[in-house]
């Protein structure tokens, strides 16, 4: 105000020299986020990911079970999509890896009659069948900066 030479009139019809807060939070959180999303190339940590697991479904068959497992680990407090559509593994794995998505868990019939997962990180590793319960902790236990 003072380089401008701003004043304004008050509710007494005196000039006052109004006063001015500057802050730049928002810039600066929009600074770090755009050097973090550039330094791991998208690929952010489970805590801080927008989506955390894509439950893929093999087919029509198991889409109920793929509702319950996304259920289940919105409720444990994860963000958790379920991906139904009609098409291939292939197809859905590769639009999850796209979205830079870290667990997608993949249930077909043999899943859903065992109440078991199968999972595949981003990083492209698989694992065998798995308890529901034992996805549940593997994904409590992913490291949470203090």
């Amino acid at each position: 105000p003072e380089r401008f030479d701003l004043t304004y009139t008050n509710s007494a019809g005196a000039e006052e020299r109004p006063v001015m807060i500057h802050r730049a939070i928002l810039g600066s959180l929009e600074r770090f986020i755009g050097v973090l999303i550039e330094h791991t190339g998208g690929v952010l940590p489970l805590w801080l990911a927008p989506e955390q697991v894509r439950v893929l479904s093999l087919s029509e068959k198991v889409e109920t079970y793929a509702g319950e497992v996304t259920g289940l680990l919105r409720r444990e407090g994860f963000r958790a999509h379920a991906d139904i559509r009609n098409e291939k593994l292939g197809f859905k794995v590769r639009e999850a890896e796209l979205a830079k998505v870290p667990y997608m868990v993949v249930v077909g019939e043999r899943e859903a009659a065992d109440r078991s997962v199968s999972l595949r990180l981003l990083r492209g590793e698989k694992s065998n069948a798995m308890p529901l319960a034992a996805l549940v902790e593997l994904l409590k236990k992913e490291p949470i900066p203090a």
